[in-house]
């Protein structure tokens, strides 16, 4: 039941102090029996408090006599202030007086004065206070001026920094066609590409006592100036100097002319190092590469590698190739080769036998979706639609680290490893050395071996402890594994070993629509 809202009203008559109390249901805030007890001791009234307490708490609207009158008490007109914490706000208290005597607005303004209320006075208010009221009451009398911070400072791109979206239409077949996909956005000279928006300084504020409040500046950024791109009109605008692609790779925006080839690279061709946008029109023969600066557009096959600073989109399969890119892969199948991407890997319909790594994610789909044999490894998410197959291939799944830390992490245990192994050769050579120093029969020449063993040794204790410590950095990384995950959107086969962090879950049998999760230490399968 919501509490009843009570107002009160003391009243000073001939024979003593009188005291009336009734609900209000229409009153704004509830007056608090603390107020009344202010206004008593204020008004120096004497009074019984179990009797005071029942007369609140009947609220009759009768008045009921509380005090007999004394020469010390204090009927006139009383003020009282409230302010907020942050000194934002402040609340005028009115207790009228007893004795019909008006508020004077001199005195009312003297009040404001002393309590140091300068900002934000609602002096519309005062003609309104000063009238005769019968009952106490609260004024917002005061509001001051919130400081407003700066805006930070953004960036307007004007061409699209993620790349085009690449988004196929899937084919009644289930295959995805990649044919009339480009990923190249052209900039012409003079081109803007970024506006620089610069920040806002902010507007101070001031509370109710006229004291300064300080607005935050907002942030700058700096423009994204990378190659062939130019800062101008003071330092608002980003262009570009040449023409030809565009992209955004590593928070720099750069703009790289573009090779085309029409046929093969191949002996007609030889090796491809170019600093911007390659597109081949036919295949990438085996043993031959393409090094890149920007992306790769590659119309048939990889069999040879591609090393690129931005995005590689095949349009058939990398077979038996290699693939190291800076941005994403798009690719139609990947059949015994390896890929390696800093941000997602997008297969249209199959990988198999390979190596597949991104620091992002990686995703199969089509009719196919299929992921069979080999080791795939992404930093954020796996999803396909098949993973292993009824015969239990050998299949491994990790997520949850970056591949680049992955393959740290194991190459660190295989170096650990050699070390432990020499250092045990080097101490039982020196344990043999030692024992023959105690026989005597160690010569100038042994003394020399055993210094330079010793040598040894320390170095590798030295080494052994440099890298116990990144590999224990590297573990409490793997622990902290966030929401990585292994989308199966259709089966999932036993053979199929799944890896989140540190965490391993080898399939022993055939599971159906779910996405694994690391949960309490623990892979997790839940229905999708």
């Amino acid at each position: 039941m919501a509490e009843l809202k009570k107002i009160y009203q003391l009243q000073k008559e001939d024979d003593g102090i009188y005291l009336l109390v009734k609900n209000d249901p229409h009153l704004a805030l509830p007056i608090k029996i603390e107020n009344l007890y202010y206004e008593l001791a204020q008004r120096k009234i004497s009074y019984d408090v179990d009797f005071i307490k029942e007369c609140f708490a009947e609220a009759s609207g009768e008045k009921e006599k509380i005090a007999s009158l004394q020469s010390e008490q204090i009927y006139s007109p009383l003020l009282d202030l409230n302010s907020s914490s942050d000194k934002m706000k402040a609340v005028l208290k009115v207790y009228p007086s007893l004795n019909n005597t008006l508020l004077e607005l001199a005195t009312l303004e003297q009040f404001l004065q002393e309590k140091g209320i300068r900002e934000g006075l609602k002096t519309e208010l005062f003609p309104e206070i000063v009238k005769a009221h019968s009952f106490y009451q609260e004024w917002l009398i005061a509001e001051g001026k919130p400081s407003v911070n700066g805006k930070n400072a953004n960036l307007k791109f004007h061409f699209q920094k993620e790349g085009i979206a690449l988004k196929p239409k899937e084919l009644g077949n289930g295959s995805v066609d990649f044919y009339d996909l480009s990923l190249i956005q052209i900039a012409m000279v003079g081109m803007t590409l970024v506006e620089r928006i610069p920040p806002t300084e902010g507007t101070k504020g001031m509370n109710v006592l006229g004291e300064e409040i300080k607005a935050k500046p907002g942030k700058d950024v700096r423009l994204p100036l990378g190659v062939n791109t130019e800062i101008i009109d003071d330092n608002t605008k980003l262009v570009s100097t040449i023409e030809g692609q565009v992209n955004f790779i590593n928070n720099k925006v750069n703009v790289y002319p573009t090779y085309e080839l029409k046929g093969d690279v191949d002996f007609n061709t030889g090796n491809i190092e170019f600093p911007g946008n390659v597109i081949v029109k036919g295949n990438v023969k085996n043993t031959f590469s393409i090094e890149a600066g920007g992306d790769v557009e590659i119309y048939g096959n990889l069999a040879g590698t591609v090393i690129s600073g931005g995005n590689l989109n095949v349009k058939k399969g990398i077979i038996q190739g290699k693939a190291e890119v800076e941005g994403s892969i798009y690719v139609r199948y990947i059949e015994n080769g390896s890929a390696f991407s800093k941000e997602n890997v997008i297969v249209s319909e199959a990988i198999m036998h390979s190596i597949v790594k991104a620091e992002k994610k990686l995703s199969v789909s089509g009719k196919k979706g299929l992921i069979v044999g080999g080791d795939i490894s992404a930093g954020e998410e796996i999803s396909a639609k098949n993973i292993g197959s009824p015969m239990g291939t050998n299949t491994i799944l990790q997520v949850g680290l970056t591949p680049v830390l992955i393959d740290e992490y194991k190459e660190l245990c295989n170096h650990l490893k050699h070390y432990r192994e020499n250092q045990e050769k080097s101490l039982k050579i020196l344990n043999t050395l030692q024992k023959m120093q105690t026989t005597g029969g160690f010569s100038a020449e042994k003394k020399v071996v055993y210094n330079k063993v010793q040598n040894t040794y320390q170095q590798g204790e030295t080494e052994i402890e440099k890298l116990e410590n990144r590999k224990n950095e590297l573990e409490l990384q793997l622990e902290e594994v966030g929401n990585a995950c292994i989308k199966v959107l259709d089966t999932i086969y036993s053979g199929v070993v799944i890896n989140i962090g540190k965490i391993s879950l080898p399939l022993y049998e055939e599971k159906s629509r779910l996405v694994f999760r690391l949960e309490d230490y623990e892979i997790r399968g839940f229905t999708l």
